[in-house]
């Protein structure tokens, strides 16, 4: 009896402890955000500039969260989307309107649509991280130019039979 309270009892610990275990984000290729940031309809000639800037602040991770800074902020997400400012914790807010932990997975179209606010206010010196290793420095810039483009589909070409 005592054999079995004990198993059920390490079975009732690993089973806590995989189900509150951390879950590792998703770490995002350079093609992978072309893609995104194609369907956000950034210009292209930004690409390198915000993938670098992603780089930078998350290593590419879509679920990062670091903190505290300044304030008692934390950061969010694969662009690390401040609480002190663009997202409220726990519910929405913020000049983004959002709830901070929407930033945390892995879908990134949130992320850049509230980046894309924080740089038209402030440009990408928003982002420390951009600043350091980014900005002025070519050799930071990824070469995205294997990312495949997206193609606009070509209007029906219309086929006439001659008689």
């Amino acid at each position: 009896m005592l054999l079995m309270r004990e198993l059920w009892m390490i079975m009732g610990i690993l089973a806590v402890a995989v189900v509150c275990s951390p879950v590792e984000g998703k770490i995002y290729t350079n093609c992978e955000v072309v893609k995104e940031l194609q369907r956000a309809n950034i210009n292209r000639s930004f690409f390198a500039n915000w993938i670098c800037l992603m780089r930078s602040e998350s290593g590419m991770n879509s679920t990062l969260m670091t903190g505290p800074k300044t304030a008692s902020s934390f950061s969010f997400g694969i662009l690390q989307i401040n609480s002190l400012k663009w997202c409220t914790r726990g519910r929405k807010g913020g000049k983004c309107n959002k709830r901070c932990e929407d930033f945390l997975n892995d879908e990134i179209q949130d992320d850049i649509t509230c980046g894309i606010k924080i740089f038209n206010q402030d440009g990408f010196k928003a982002w420390g991280g951009w600043s350091k290793k980014c900005k002025n420095n070519q050799n930071n810039l990824p070469n995205i130019a294997n990312c495949k483009r997206r193609r606009r589909m070509a209007d029906p070409i219309e086929v006439q039979q001659i008689p």
